[in-house]
């Protein structure tokens, strides 16, 4: 009889120890492991610099364990996805397959590993994978936080299983309080630290050398939950993309959430500019970060509510290109807000993937030719594709296009960019392909969004050359202004003003003249009393919104004095009849009239022609009434059939009775 007892005795102890271990389950609190005297053998870390590999990065497999903590649809979703490893008892395996047979799984793309386990969080337990400064493919083990020991066992047998490089690293770990960017930055919380003795020295210190943390981000968990982990609140999605959740301002952790959110906004990613925070709201607690990425998937936990279509959205708007799929837990596991869909699986990256790292150009690049260079590794050694190496970019909102990328060192290629103009957007990614099939996309999410960089925009105005006159007078032929003007922009408009004494300011666009000269013409007419002759210059360049340049530089006038006299005549005859002014002049017929000042000595009728360069009437008004002294005459710039007329140089003629008067007029745009 107390063998029997014994052995019941025995028996209920351990079922009374496997329930505890099931109802602690995830909640297990730090220190459990002091107890434990669970021993573990570090090895030598990998050969650097390592590279850790990210969630996002290709995967070949994805790790389960039965009995399950997922739904059986979700098995389905990743054996068409990527390889299913089941970590499963001998004794079970035929129970699950037959669950996943009848569930409709893809069994071709499913084996079993049979290993003891503790409980279905594989992230937790599950090895972390790098590529060492050999681009050899290797796993990282560590001490598990938690008191199950057949978990702890799991990475070594992995290791055993598929024939990996196996480092050991001595410092007690989780799954779910890590993640990686996939080139050198890693992020967890202050768990981390506590749970190692807060020796913040020697777990940045194996960090560094066995998972290549150059750039480690230890952050306070804002969630004030028991657990801790960094997937109940983050998930990095890119090298420069995490999402975070959101709660309204009554939520008791919104200050903390918006000060985790911060951080990252106000630090840079690897690619050194800083992180571009999405977010995604979670006012009850709902998991929604804890996510799995899976190849060109993302699969994300569902509970029911209103929230859920938004959490997909969320995750669409940060990952362009990605099918985003949603996934109700079951009812004997459902998820938890501390515990959900990436909790209890564990992808498995591709070991022969094709890898780029690349630095991309991005904010404000001097104007110039543009240097590109990719590390383009095929893991798998099949040859690189030279046709499928290149650059895909476009400027503005123009069109894709190609450049082609050469060889510059053994796995380093290159191409320059250039032509391009100040202020221009350009857009750009990597591609490549090798002959084991395989191709991939720096950024991963392609032309949906790719890197991008402006060239310097132009903040200089054109440079302008002039000589200025000494003196101006009334002339039968015109006086030529000439500027010299010049941008790498161009010139849009070059504007040539002026004004007469204190009189109204006038301003017209000047011809061009050569490739960098413009010229305006002025038709002086100046009467009796005018003093001083004020001109300047305004230049505009090509850029959008286009740069100005003035001409006196402070934007005032070159001041030139009115001669009673020009270069050509003795004296200025004092006009008793005939056209004593016409103004503006150039003309520029929009809203403006024409304006002749002409003085008679009778009052017998006017006649007012207007006759083009070519000698053609274009306007003529008879019977003008006529009175002693002087008089306006106004023109609208209209010829006779109703339309304005066009620029050029006119002839404006004035006839009273026997006496013909004539002057010269230059209509402009």
């Amino acid at each position: 009889m107390k063998i029997v007892f014994s052995f019941y005795k025995t028996l209920l102890l351990s079922a009374l120890l496997l329930l505890a271990c099931s109802l602690a389950a995830h909640q297990t609190l730090p220190g459990d492991l002091d107890s434990q005297e669970i021993r573990f053998t570090e090895t030598n870390p990998p050969v650097g610099p390592v590279r850790p590999v990210a969630e996002f990065e290709p995967a070949s497999h994805v790790l389960i364990r039965y009995p399950l903590g997922i739904p059986l649809s979700l098995v389905v979703h990743l054996a068409n996805t990527a390889q299913v490893v089941c970590l499963v008892s001998s004794s079970q395996q035929s129970a699950a397959a037959t669950a996943f047979t009848n569930a409709g799984v893809n069994m071709a793309n499913l084996s079993f590993l049979n290993a003891a386990t503790d409980s279905y969080w594989t992230r937790d337990y599950g090895p972390w994978f790098i590529f060492d400064g050999n681009g050899q493919y290797g796993l990282v083990d560590f001490v598990y936080n938690r008191p199950r020991p057949n978990d702890n066992q799991i990475p070594q047998t992995f290791a055993t299983q598929f024939d990996l490089p196996y480092y050991g690293m001595n410092i007690q770990q989780t799954g779910g309080n890590y993640m990686c960017d996939g080139i050198n930055t890693a992020a967890q919380t202050t768990l981390v630290y506590e749970e190692n003795g807060n020796n913040q020295t020697n777990v940045n210190s194996k960090m560094l050398s066995y998972m290549g943390a150059q750039n480690y981000l230890v952050v306070q968990d804002p969630n004030n939950t028991y657990i801790d982990h960094i997937d109940c609140w983050a998930k990095i999605l890119a090298p420069d993309k995490v999402l975070v959740r959101s709660v309204p301002t009554s939520h008791a952790q919104y200050a903390a959430i918006e000060a985790a959110a911060n951080y990252f906004a106000t630090r840079n990613c690897a690619w050194g500019y800083p992180w571009r925070v999405y977010r995604v709201n979670t006012p009850s607690n709902q998991p929604y970060t804890n996510s799995l990425i899976l190849n060109k998937k993302v699969f994300v936990p569902q509970m029911g509510g209103s929230y859920d279509a938004a959490a997909l959205q969320a995750y669409r708007d940060a990952m362009p290109g990605y099918e985003v799929i949603g996934v109700s837990g079951s009812s004997s596991a459902p998820w938890e807000s501390t515990d959900a869909l990436h909790c209890r699986t564990h992808e498995i990256p591709d070991k022969n993937m094709l890898h780029i790292a690349h630095q991309p150009w991005h904010g404000i690049v001097p104007e110039g030719d543009i240097a590109l260079y990719a590390n383009i590794t095929a893991h798998s050694g099949q040859p690189l594709y030279p046709d499928s190496l290149f650059i895909s970019y476009k400027v503005n909102s123009g069109t894709w296009q190609r450049s082609y990328l050469m060889p510059n060192t053994r796995s380093v290629f290159g191409t320059t960019l250039g032509g391009f103009a100040p202020g221009d957007t350009i857009r750009y990614f990597v591609h490549a392909a090798d002959q084991s099939g395989r191709s991939y996309d720096h950024p991963v999410f392609a032309a949906a969004d790719p890197h991008w960089f402006v060239i310097q925009p132009d903040m200089m105005g054109p440079e302008i050359q002039h000589t200025p006159i000494a003196s101006i007078g009334n002339q039968n032929e015109p006086i030529s202004f000439v500027v010299n003007a010049s941008d790498p922009s161009g010139i849009s408009q070059l504007l040539f003003r002026y004004q007469i004494d204190a009189g109204q300011v006038w301003s017209f666009p000047m011809d061009p003249l050569t490739e960098d000269s413009y010229i305006f013409q002025y038709y002086p007419d100046f009467v009796a009393g005018d003093s001083v002759f004020h001109y300047s210059f305004v230049a505009y360049d090509g850029s959008n919104p286009p740069n100005t340049s003035q001409l006196p530089v402070d934007g005032s006038w070159f001041s030139v004095p009115v001669n009673p006299v020009s270069g050509s005549d003795q004296a200025v005859p004092v006009v008793t009849s005939g056209i004593r002014a016409i103004y503006p002049n150039p003309f520029q017929a929009k809203d403006e009239l024409l304006t002749l000042e002409y003085c008679s000595d009778n009052k017998s009728p006017i006649t007012l022609k207007i006759f083009n360069i070519r000698g053609q009437l274009i306007y003529e008004h008879n019977s003008i009434s006529a009175k002693i002294g002087v008089q306006q005459i106004t023109w609208d710039g209209k010829a006779f059939d109703g339309n304005k007329s066009t620029s050029g140089v006119y002839l404006i003629q004035i006839s009273q009775g026997s006496n013909s008067y004539k002057a010269k007029l230059i209509k402009v745009k």
